[in-house]
């Protein structure tokens, strides 16, 4: 093998490499859960031991709430969990079916009851408020995007269409004039 050729190898490789890199960053989805833990009285909870499962793969994060009775548990992979809120003294809270979405964190208070350690509250409820992530939006599947009549059949005709989007296409002649 010649010196150039050699060159040339090595820097493909390293191309290659540098492009692998980006699309392992690009398919990395994590979100989070937030919020703070209430007593009945409406005052703050600290101490309270907070642990996501995800109903998927079984992992298991924890975190306990501060003085303030704020919880966080970040970088969590995108499924749904299941979080109890446990301490000594109240009932055990227990919320399944909690939704993580790429780039979001959900905003989820909890509630504890007086009570023992043996008693514990199933809340059958997703939270619907996002208190946390400026953003406003949600994820649409492929199929709800092709579902959805369109003269033009294109996504950009769908985004011009959504409240608070302004676009201005150039002008020109056939059904997808001006959008790409």
């Amino acid at each position: 093998m010649s010196c150039p050729r050699k060159v040339i190898t090595a820097i493909a490789l390293f191309v290659l490499v540098i492009f692998a890199t980006n699309s392992l960053h690009a398919q990395q989805t994590l979100g989070g859960i937030t919020g703070t833990i209430l007593d009945p009285a409406g005052s703050a909870v600290p101490g309270v031991e907070v642990k996501a499962v995800s109903d998927d793969t079984k992992l298991v994060r924890t975190a306990k709430s501060n003085v303030e009775g704020t919880y966080s548990l970040v970088d969590l992979p995108i499924g749904t969990y299941t979080v109890t809120f446990t301490h000594e003294g109240f009932s055990v809270e227990q919320v399944p079916g909690i939704l993580v979405q790429a780039d979001r964190t959900i905003t989820l208070p909890g509630h504890l009851a007086l009570g023992g350690v043996a008693d514990s509250v199933i809340v059958d409820v997703n939270p619907l408020l996002n208190a946390v992530d400026p953003t406003n939006g949600y994820v649409l599947e492929r199929a709800q995007i092709e579902a959805i009549p369109l003269a033009t059949g294109s996504l950009t005709g769908l985004a011009i269409l959504s409240p608070g989007v302004n676009a201005e296409l150039p002008g020109g002649t056939g059904a997808n004039s001006g959008e790409q």
